[in-house]
């Protein structure tokens, strides 16, 4: 299973992040004090390698202590099932499941509930247990009067029947009701060995059906083998924060006391994660401190730190640890050296920086039993100690570690977040009501937007971020969607975007014109795209009159989309027009489909005329509901990544997306100073 979603509750300041959804490489972007280390260790209490309970005493949050239950859902997380575990529980509920998503919930009182569809892995017994229960009663032995046999055979049926229907009450009399139908039927004359014959099997089967009867009531029920199995494949979720550095060095003997006091500290344990991964025993690190030759305690830590040293070599063939371990009496040292200095240094004297990437690369090997696959890594504050050409090179480790896992990160470090995937940032907002977690790179309040305009680089200081040519459009959705279309046109070998051109996504129109004025002050050239609406135009007309007609030298561009795509210039569009009505509706009926029946709407009718996503706004604040159109963005972006060509597409799509492309390409090619089309 693999995470694709989450939601926190209840849990420290936040009463309801909202939903979370997640991509194989998360980041979670606020202020400090925003909420981020809350977040991450709620849902690191999802399911930790050691167990650690959620602790309504020390997180419920506070003013609401009236409320307090272990009865409340802390987090909902939701998976994407893979194929085998799909067919897994084809054949332990017997039907046909179509579902790829489910959500799983764990309350405070640790329980975990899977919220299977309605109807799925119903409350009774598994047809294969009821037979397997079933195969214990008796069988018939010949000779036997005709009509006793049918009874008999019919008895038997019965059994089968209302087990099977789970009809356990009318199972339970079925013993005596079979006996009196037994002895009905019986041979009249008394002859032997038939009389004998049907005496004994009516004895029996009574007998072998009351215990199969009790046996049954123990069963496992079909819904929770389904749960069972579900819970069992949760994966392991990880958890790595700024200050959770590995000790290099203890007093082996001091260590072994509280380790069988069971009082280790959380210093202990990363030692004792170093000489289980070793391969290392401490009782007998110990004992052979205490002897006079310590010759073989030397060889024994020396065959350890090579065992190591191989492991990781195995697991992270890109990191050139060497481990080196050394003892002086009870006294233990960790040694260690990469590829960048080969110097072996003590690991406590090795950077923060180099502690926190060392200790976490054991940690998550430790906590996936060596494996480092299908697990959920959380890590909070990656990076801090780093300097920037530091924290951007841990971006390439970042993606390294999500091969195979899902990771999420926290941040608040401009240089540890990759602006050519927005799609993996999300805001954390204090309000009124507790954090909240939003997609939405335009609402967060104005500390988090300061927080999130420096994350993107959107600042004087930061022209590395940006290329020799540049598009700039007006937010994060045409950013999905203009650079997955791109990707698509090239993979049907037609010209997409330049490749060396660099998209970036604003807040909205006016920060278009606001970035594009920056990236001409450094004399690079831009492109900036506006929607086709009030707001675009009169930003359009901005950046027009005040820079490119004003100050000739600039070389930048400025396109209203709908010209772009081919409609007259009075037509409003946004991206979104991009798509026929009857396509883009159908992933705003997937993704709202729970909020839509509860509301009984069975049809989306929009009003006429005007942008796309304002009219299913518009018909989403009739019904006194709030429409996301990010999500259907992102929705629309995942699945342009998983088409081969172009024509997979409606060719009215092809059309303008060609069209729009094409526009682009051109402006770029041929900007001249003060050009505006």
């Amino acid at each position: 299973m693999k995470l694709i979603g989450f939601k926190v509750q209840m849990y420290k300041c936040i009463l309801d992040s909202g939903k979370v959804e997640v991509t194989p490489l998360t980041v979670l972007v606020g202020k400090n004090e925003s909420g981020k280390t809350a977040l991450l260790k709620a849902l690191h209490k999802f399911n930790p390698f050691e167990p650690e309970p959620y602790n309504i005493e020390r997180e419920w949050p506070r003013a609401h202590r009236k409320d307090r239950t272990d009865d409340q859902v802390v987090c909902i997380a939701e998976f994407f099932l893979e194929e085998d575990e799909i067919q897994r529980l084809r054949d332990i509920t017997q039907q046909d499941i179509t579902f790829e998503r489910l959500e799983i919930t764990r309350d405070y009182g640790g329980r975990f509930e899977v919220l299977f569809p309605r109807d799925i892995a119903p409350d009774k017994l598994h047809p294969n247990d009821i037979d397997r229960i079933l195969e214990t009663l008796p069988k018939l032995s010949q000779p036997v009067a005709t009509q006793f046999q049918d009874a008999a055979e019919a008895c038997v049926e019965d059994a089968k029947r209302l087990a099977r229907e789970g009809r356990f009450s009318e199972l339970e009399k079925l013993p005596q009701e079979s006996s009196e139908r037994m002895k009905a039927a019986r041979s009249p004359e008394n002859e032997d060995p038939q009389y004998n014959n049907e005496q004994n099997f009516t004895s029996q089967f009574t007998g072998k059906l009351q215990s199969a009867i009790n046996t049954l009531k123990q069963e496992e029920r079909i819904q929770k083998k389904a749960h069972d199995f579900v819970v069992q494949r949760i994966p392991t979720f990880v958890y790595m924060d700024e200050y959770r550095a590995f000790q290099g060095m203890a007093m082996l003997d001091q260590l072994l006391q509280r380790k069988n006091r069971k009082a280790q500290t959380p210093e202990d344990e990363t030692i004792l994660t170093i000489l289980s991964l070793a391969g290392l025993d401490l009782e007998e690190l110990v004992h052979q401190g205490g002897q006079a030759d310590r010759e073989e305690r030397q060889y024994d830590l020396d065959d350890g730190a090579a065992t190591l040293t191989r492991q990781i070599e195995d697991n992270w063939g890109q990191l050139k640890y060497e481990v080196r371990f050394n003892a002086d009496g009870p006294q233990f040292f960790t040694f260690v050296k990469d590829a960048k200095d080969r110097a072996l240094i003590r690991l406590e004297e090795r950077s923060r920086g180099f502690q926190w990437f060392f200790s976490f690369d054991l940690l998550l090997m430790h906590e996936t039993k060596g494996s480092l696959k299908g697990c959920v890594i959380l890590l909070d504050e990656p990076g801090l100690h780093l300097h920037p050409e530091g924290q951007r090179d841990s971006l390439k480790r970042l993606e390294a570690y999500a091969e195979g896992n899902t990771l999420i990160y926290s941040s608040h470090l401009p240089f540890m977040i990759d602006l050519q995937a927005p799609e993996r940032i999300h805001i954390l907002t204090e309000t009124n009501k507790g954090t909240v977690v939003t997609e939405d790179l335009s609402t967060p309040q104005p500390e988090g937007k300061l927080t999130l305009q420096a994350a993107l680089g959107i600042s004087g200081q930061t022209s590395f971020l940006l290329s020799e040519r540049n598009l700039v459009v007006e937010g994060v959705d045409d950013y999905w969607l203009i650079t997955a279309l791109s990707n698509l046109l090239k993979r049907s070998r037609e010209d997409g975007l330049p490749d060396d051109l660099m998209v970036t996504a604003a807040g909205g129109a006016s920060e278009v014109t606001y970035i594009a004025t920056l990236i001409t002050g450094q004399e690079l050239t831009v492109v900036a795209l506006y929607d086709s609406d009030q707001a675009g135009n009169a930003a359009k007309d901005k950046l027009v009159k005040r820079w490119l007609t004003k100050y000739k030298h600039h070389k930048a561009a400025a396109l209203s989309l709908g010209p772009s795509i081919g409609l007259p210039e009075s037509s409003e569009c946004s991206i979104e027009d991009l798509f026929e009505e009857s396509f883009y509706l159908d992933y705003v009926r997937d993704f709202y489909k729970q909020s839509l029946a509860a509301a009984n709407i069975e049809k989306i009718e929009l009003p006429e005329g005007g942008q796309l996503c304002k009219r299913v706004e518009a018909f989403f604040e009739n019904h006194g509901m709030r429409f996301n159109k990010g999500s259907i963005a992102k929705r629309i972006r995942s699945r342009l990544s998983e088409m081969n060509s172009i024509k997979d597409l409606p060719e009215y799509t092809q059309e303008r997306v060609r069209k729009l492309i094409k526009t682009v390409r051109d402006a770029i090619d041929s900007c001249i100073p003060g050009q505006t089309t």
